[in-house]
């Protein structure tokens, strides 16, 4: 009795919710990253075991660029699936015009789904190619330029403007965060547009990081983390040897419940050797606080009366009707009096704190794709105004980083990125990860797999091991392990700054020995505009005397017996003039001139003078001659 009078109060002030479109399907079909190479549906299943959860590592390493580390492993029950994802792509800018040669760029991506794996797999799927077409529409500004004494508007497109045009200065950087920045909009849209069509994906979370022109970009938006592990050079550290390659790798592993499934920390490694850099910041309700606040109180029509954009020191009751309370508003600092009225008693914007803050009491990030229709609980207010997918956008310039190659430090100065989840940042510091990583690098300065082993590392100590109560604990602090989805992503930085050092110097080659190809071709194009020449003068010589060349045919063909050697004599007399003819002269003249043409071009790629001055000698020649 009193569960159905529950249940009719509850119908009374809780919104009509349309029953769900079951008969939709799936825009993608579930899986996990690509390169985990996990094709089969028991395979799906053996990663997605609760009650062991297994840590799931790439097969074949050599499938991410630089031996990058990933490591993934599933909730301890909250979804059937692993709601996070991650996606990889290596791309090239070309040219149009074919003058400089491709920009390549590499992407790496991370997303932590929520109310469904639908946003997140979308967005491990689309987003790249987003990304690239942004990149494309302004590849004329983001290719080098050729330049002229300083004068950066020669030789320029002029379909495309340049930025010497443009009423303000726009820098490449401001280019690729606005590239970064779009595709974040447009993939938060193209989820808009797939609800009718699609199940409902729910939303997800998204960390992007892009290495381009030796820069790296980090584009958050969500409570995913990029975090810059970095290490001091000390003096104790040794030399490390050339990696050796292997064609073996890991196989998709399961970390075992005793303790060999996990790494213990090396106590003997110097902690103050290591420290961390953030490159994104969580974006939850109590982190931008001001900014929601803000934004229902420019715009009451969003919260109506359901909710009050105020921070209080305290919670008012009823209790408190018609005394003062502290409270602040908006974008205000500090802290003011104000007298409780029945308006204060409803549901603030921002409720909780910490990790337990939501937004109207029903989301706990604040930035992400999806969720176009989902209301706050108990109301009909619309999330999506507060839920924007605009990205904080953080960048480094690697090209100023100070590195000594005796040290043998290039990870330590470079840094290593690590991209993970929320499952990770929940029950892991930053500096802790830092400490774990090197320590792991340390450990194993020559392996291959050492980054793959260092994800791993991360992803057992957060994930812990299960009790005889079946709740899963850390293993050193004996705290509540995370429950959540867990994903790491290690990039060693230093590897993409290589090949860029190495893209840069075939760049400058080709620009060095580019005057001599163009001059080489300007020569060869003289050339064969002459013999053009020459061929359209002989067809006009042809068209002018077609009744002489005629009777020479007749004549030719009618030789009498008794004037045999006579015509004979005659005939090979006429061969022998015809070759002396200016045409066939000037024929002969144009194929010397050709071969010298062919020999001075490949002389002047190598550069020397004397060859460009013999190349204008039998131009001169060459047009004496045809006069003549």
């Amino acid at each position: 009795m009193l569960n159905n009078f529950k249940a009719s109060i509850m119908s009374a002030i809780t919104p009509y919710t349309p029953p769900a479109q079951n008969y939709l399907q799936d825009k993608f079909r579930y899986s996990r990253p690509l390169f985990l190479e996990l094709l089969t549906r028991d395979e799906l299943r053996a990663s997605s075991d609760h009650s062991i959860r297994p840590i799931i590592v790439p097969r074949n390493i050599s499938i991410l660029p630089w031996d990058t580390g990933y490591a993934e492993c599933i909730n301890s029950g909250k979804s059937k699936w692993n709601e996070d994802q991650a996606a990889f792509s290596r791309q090239v800018l070309s040219d149009p015009d074919h003058i400089h040669p491709d920009l390549p760029y590499t992407y790496f991506g991370i997303f932590d789904g929520h109310a469904g794996y639908g946003a997140a797999l979308a967005a491990s799927y689309q987003l790249s190619h987003i990304l690239h077409e942004k990149l494309v529409d302004c590849i004329e500004l983001l290719l080098p330029r050729d330049t002229h004494n300083g004068d950066e508007t020669a030789e320029v497109n002029p379909a495309f403007p340049h930025p010497a045009y443009f009423h303000r200065k726009v820098s490449k950087d401001e280019l690729i965060i606005g590239a970064l920045e779009a595709a974040f909009f447009d993939m938060d849209e193209l989820l808009r547009q797939d609800n009718p069509r699609y199940r409902n994906a729910g939303g997800c979370t998204a960390c992007v990081v892009l290495f381009i022109d030796g820069k790296m970009y980090v584009a958050n938006a969500g409570d995913s983390r990029a975090v810059l592990c970095q290490r001091r050079s000390s003096p104790k550290a040794t030399p490390t040897t050339a990696i050796t390659p292997t064609t073996t790798a890991p196989t998709t592993t399961a970390a075992s419940e005793s303790n060999e499934g996990v790494i213990e920390a090396d106590s003997s490694e110097d902690d103050t050797l290591s420290y961390s850099t953030p490159f994104s910041f969580d974006h939850t309700p109590e982190t931008e606080r001001e900014r929601l606040e803000n934004m229902a109180l420019l715009q009451p029509d969003l919260i109506e009366d359901a909710y009050v954009a105020m921070e209080y020191a305290k919670r008012p009751q009823i209790k408190d009707m018609g005394q003062r309370i502290l409270c602040r508003k908006g974008n205000m600092k500090g802290w003011t009096y104000k007298t409780v009225t029945s308006r204060d008693l409803a549901h603030p914007v921002v409720y909780g704190e910490g990790k337990r803050s939501r937004l109207l009491g029903t989301l706990g990030v604040t930035r992400g794709f999806g969720d176009h229709q989902l209301v706050a609980i108990n109301t009909r207010t619309p999330i999506k105004p507060f839920l924007t997918p605009h990205p904080e956008v953080r960048q480094r310039d690697l090209s100023q980083v100070v590195s000594i190659p005796d040290e043998h430090n290039e990870d330590g100065d470079y840094g290593m990125l690590v991209m993970a989840t929320d499952g990770l940042w929940d029950v892991s510091e930053n500096e802790a990860v830092a400490r774990t990583v090197f320590q792991i690098l340390s450990r194993y300065p020559t392996e291959r797999h050492r980054y793959t082993m260092a994800a791993q590392e991360l992803v057992a100590r957060a994930r812990g091991k299960a009790n005889f109560s079946g709740h899963w604990r850390l293993s050193e602090s004996k705290g509540a392990a995370t429950v959540d989805d867990i994903s790491v992503i290690v990039i060693p930085v230093y590897q993409y700054y290589k090949e860029h050092v190495e893209w840069t110097q075939t760049y400058t080659q080709q620009k060095r020995d580019q005057p001599a190809k163009r001059a080489g071709t300007n020569v060869a194009q003289e050339a064969v505009n002459v013999l053009n020449g020459i061929i359209a003068e002989e067809a006009n010589v042809v068209e002018e005397h077609p009744q002489q060349q005629q009777v020479e045919v007749q004549v030719e063909q009618r030789p009498s017996q008794k004037q045999k050697t006579q015509d004979d004599f005659k005939y090979n007399s006429v061969k022998t003039e015809k070759k002396e003819t200016p045409l066939e002269a000037r024929l002969e003249t144009v194929n010397e001139a050709l071969q010298q043409v062919q020999l001075d071009a490949s002389e002047s790629q190598t550069g020397t003078t004397a060859s460009t001055k013999t190349t204008k000698k039998t131009d001169t020649d060459t047009t004496a001659k045809t006069t003549t």
